[in-house]
């Protein structure tokens, strides 16, 4: 058997079997913007282009991160993230660590979302009820643990959700200056004003320079008045499992 067979093989069972199915019912179609780790350029230009529509996004927040550099970038501070749920912002649910789910222990683990979710309710006023996977990396062993504490969890998985669909595997959309095509916008727009569901964007950075894995002010600006053009609407991942009526399993 080749190393990494399994805990790969882990990785696809886990994105494919749905943990905690749900049957998609607003009748309403809606889209949701969040921002991973996150950097300083998300809470301050993400958020504001967001703001300029009336609307509020989902941050997810790693506080051993805060106040530092990842990938080179300066993440958002504590008065950041405070400043941000004052505004109506979701602040959404990391490992503290940043810590890859599968290559950790369970007892870490937990050990992880326990003191990230404290770091949030006490900058944010509330325990988070949305968390995302850091790296987008999911295992079967991970999704089964995290799956209990949360409403729902965000993968990378693309597509729009709808139908039946996993909440402890929520399926999203990148939003990257490099990989987002024109084409695959008004296609994801288009099929979601059509058919109704649940978008779901995500990204890291918001900055005229973007990395490979964000995109540029004026890039997220164009993606929400092409969202706005069709009617959609926007709420944060929280409003939405609230309205779907989910809790915490």
């Amino acid at each position: 058997m080749k190393p990494g067979f399994l805990p790969g093989l882990s990785r696809r069972l886990a994105r494919a079997i749905p943990f905690r199915p749900h049957r998609w019912r607003l009748a309403q179609p809606v889209v949701s913007f969040s921002f991973d780790d996150f950097p300083a350029s998300a809470a301050r230009h993400g958020a504001s282009l967001l703001e300029a529509h009336g609307a509020r996004g989902t941050f997810y927040f790693a506080d051993a991160l805060a106040g530092g550099t990842e990938n080179a970038q300066p993440i958002v501070t504590p008065a950041e993230v405070a400043a941000l749920a004052a505004r109506g912002h979701e602040i959404g649910g990391h490992t503290h660590g940043h810590a890859d789910v599968q290559q950790v222990s369970p007892a870490f683990l937990h050990a992880e979302i326990t003191a990230n979710n404290a770091a949030i309710a006490a900058l944010a006023g509330r325990v988070p009820s949305s968390f995302a996977y850091p790296f987008g990396i999911v295992s079967l062993a991970a999704k089964y643990r995290l799956a209990r504490h949360y409403a729902g969890l965000r993968g990378i998985q693309p597509g729009i959700n709808r139908g039946w669909i996993d909440l402890a595997h929520l399926r999203a959309e990148e939003l990257y200056d490099r990989s987002l095509t024109p084409l695959r916008l008004d296609t994801l727009l288009d099929d979601l004003a059509r058919r109704g569901g649940w978008l779901i964007f995500y990204t890291h950075d918001v900055r005229n320079d973007p990395s490979s894995i964000g995109c540029s002010p004026l890039f997220m600006a164009m993606v929400l008045e092409q969202v706005r053009r069709r009617g959609l609407p926007i709420q944060t991942i929280a409003a939405v499992l609230d309205a779907i009526g989910t809790e915490r399993a």
